[in-house]
């Protein structure tokens, strides 16, 4: 659940007993209104906290979190590979670059590819961009094992950089996996 749904159903669990209080002036409705809305977000809460540890049991993403460099941009290449993505090795030995990819839709993409044991910060994702001018690519990916920070996001909102964290990780293996699933119940 984000920051946003959180936000959200807090501002209804809040809304929803000032309303009953408005309609019935009965203190006691709206206090049962409110213990009812916040026994509610509990519950829903232990739902989607139990759902969101399978998926991560499922994927096995603590994996890629003790990787090196190498090793990530390795897994993520044929991670991508599987999902239907073109990926070419770089020939050139740029730091900047972990690979070049084509998208399904048959986009150009650069891709950097790094390992963190923290949040990500702003830098890695400048010293990309940079690279756009060189590869004249459409896209500019940065993927990591890790979120992150508030800074780097809204820096590749505004440049138009696509950021993939530790959560597409989950989304991307989890894909892969029913993907490999259906290929072996139809073989």
């Amino acid at each position: 659940m984000n920051d946003r749904q959180h936000l959200i159903l807090w501002i209804v669990i809040i809304l929803v007993p000032i309303i009953v209080f408005i309609n019935t002036n009965h203190l006691e409705n709206t206090f049962l209104t409110f213990l009812g809305g916040v026994i509610f977000y509990l519950v829903y809460g232990l739902f989607w906290f139990r759902r969101d540890q399978k998926r991560q049991v499922d994927s096995e993403i603590w994996v890629i979190r003790k990787l090196s460099d190498e090793q990530l941009e390795d897994f993520t290449i044929s991670l991508l590979s599987k999902l239907g993505y073109t990926v070419t090795k770089r020939i050139d030995k740029n730091p900047d670059i972990s690979f070049l990819l084509t998208s399904p839709t048959g986009n150009q993409v650069i891709v950097k590819v790094k390992s963190h044991k923290r949040e990500v910060g702003i830098r890695l994702v400048q010293k990309t961009l940079r690279q756009m001018d060189i590869y004249d690519d459409a896209e500019c990916w940065v993927i990591t094992n890790e979120r992150f920070a508030h800074q780097a996001i809204e820096f590749a909102k505004a440049n138009h950089i696509r950021l993939y964290d530790r959560e597409q990780f989950i989304k991307w293996i989890l894909k892969a996996k029913n993907e490999e699933k259906k290929r072996g119940w139809h073989s």
